[in-house]
């Protein structure tokens, strides 16, 4: 959907996509080959977004290393493609479309303050973006269809959640009772859904009451949900409701509708083709959860496990609906699986093999499409990953040395056990360091620390301390401590078989 911002906008959320998902410098020739513009247009633009987004984000350049983005520690840069999608023409149109379908090319170019030719080029760009979602727009009069209305739906709730997310509330309707009745079907179907997803159920019911009021029923309704809504009684228990949240808009809604609505909701429950291809979704995640547990050997409790499984059926059941990207231009799961990827390399090895050996088992694109997001979901439900991972690293094996004696090297390594306990076993220097020179070329430690450069040892296990060890001493070893505690022998054994 990146094709409904201005070319130039366009051009500018790739660099800060660019920029963003790096770590490190990224030279302006590397840019401009990636964007297909040229160098000097990459300096303009990264002119254009730190004068802009000044609060968000600094850039630097180097003549030498290149260009990097430093994001601020105050500012979500999420906040950055949210203002460029609400600034843009084409994601207005569609926006309002959505709420008043029907209305002539005439009433949007008052409405919108464009021209013509500027709606009619607009309308086209709409047009061939959504055609990739299965998704079209109708131009006389202005309305968005499709053959599956349940498609659209799920379009519209997807584009709402990233562009007013849970602060925001773009609908008229009460929130908080659309919010109680998510949370009452939650609990009562024992669906197991996280905040998250009670938000996507929250938006759900309001882009289907919308459409309801607009006159869009689904029409096909071969799928076992259709005889799960004629025959549940339960589900009827919502329709008061549902009526109290439609209330305000002042509509007879149409002949069917609540059917209509149910077959809408309850979609990612109910919507197997059959029992045993959710029998064998199921099979699969707890499968996928026990390799991964034993590879990494760690534990996992009961409820991080059934909520992981839930998250894989969920996951299969959006896929056959929608298979389709679900993100407008921000991939919040692009970013967020970036530093699971840099702090849990080994995690992130072992779940990305055995995603991979689960689609081709299942045909399904469990890694081509859905990494990112399972690393970030697991990331947050498996209770106390950070910590069991941390705990099945081996400790750095430290000697810590000083040119002004052994008393002083103490005290450096008291520095080092306050800063990093457990991540490092410490030995210090036992004798003054004018009684004899330091020989380490008969002992073996992952790290030396010291406060002046140890000749008998190579360079690059030589870490080097001011005498108090400053802010930038601490971090620097920090770095280097986690980075050589993230991948053991022994992992690197298994990801290579």
């Amino acid at each position: 959907m990146e094709r409904l911002l201005a070319p130039s906008m366009h051009r500018r959320v790739l660099l800060l996509n660019l920029l963003n998902g790096s770590n490190s410098w990224i030279t302006s020739d590397y840019l401009a080959e990636s964007i297909e513009c040229s160098k000097k247009t990459i300096m303009l633009d990264c002119q254009y977004i730190e004068d802009r987004w000044s609060d968000y984000l600094t850039i630097e350049t180097s003549r030498k290393h290149g260009i990097r983005l430093i994001t601020s520690p105050h500012r979500s840069i999420h906040e950055i493609y949210i203002e460029i999608i609400q600034e843009s023409n084409a994601f207005s149109l569609l926006e309002s479309v959505f709420f008043e379908p029907r209305q002539a090319a005439a009433y949007w170019e008052k409405k919108l303050f464009l021209s013509n030719s500027s709606l009619y080029r607009l309308s086209n760009v709409i047009s061939s973006a959504l055609k990739d979602r299965n998704i079209q727009m109708s131009r006389s009069p202005y309305y968005v269809h499709g053959k599956d209305e349940r498609q659209i739906r799920y379009f519209f709730t997807c584009y709402f959640i990233e562009v007013y997310g849970i602060r925001e509330w773009p609908f008229h309707l009460d929130r908080e009772k659309i919010f109680r009745l998510s949370s009452k079907i939650n609990k009562k179907f024992d669906l197991e859904l996280n905040d998250s997803q009670i938000v996507h159920l929250a938006y759900s019911i309001a882009v289907t009451i919308i459409r309801e009021r607009q006159g869009f029923l689904i029409q096909n309704r071969k799928d076992p949900i259709n005889s799960f809504v004629q025959t549940t009684i339960d589900v009827r228990k919502y329709q008061k409701d549902v009526e109290e949240i439609a209330e305000p808009l002042h509509v007879v809604l149409p002949d069917n509708w609540y059917e209509d609505f149910c077959y809408s909701i309850f979609w990612w429950d109910f919507g197997w083709d059959n029992e045993q291809e959710k029998v064998n979704v199921i099979y699969q995640a707890e499968n996928l959860v026990t390799t991964i547990q034993e590879a990494l050997s760690i534990s996992i409790s009961e409820p991080s496990k059934v909520s992981i499984i839930r998250l894989i059926e969920y996951i299969y059941a959006k896929h056959k609906l929608f298979p389709y990207k679900k993100f407008m231009v921000y991939d919040r799961y692009l970013y967020s699986s970036k530093a699971i990827k840099q702090n849990f390399i080994v995690f992130t090895a072992v779940v990305s093999k055995a995603l991979g050996v689960l689609e081709k088992k299942m045909k399904f694109p469990w890694k081509t499409m859905y990494l990112d997001g399972i690393l970030h979901e697991m990331a947050i439900r498996w209770q106390d990953l950070s910590r069991l991972t941390d705990e099945m690293r081996h400790q750095l094996s430290v000697l810590v040395l000083s040119d002004l004696g052994k008393e002083h090297a103490q005290l450096l390594s008291s520095v080092l056990k306050e800063n990093f306990r457990n991540k490092v076993s410490l030995s210090v220097q036992e004798t003054h360091f004018y009684e004899q020179s330091v020989n380490c070329a008969e002992q073996s430690y992952d790290l030396y620390v010291s406060n002046y450069a140890i000749e008998t040892v190579n360079e690059k296990i030589n870490m080097i301390v001011e005498d108090i060890p400053s802010f930038k001493n601490l971090t620097d070893l920090r770095k280097y401590i986690d980075k050589r505690r993230l991948v053991l022998p022994k992992d690197i054994a298994y990801l290579n078989t």
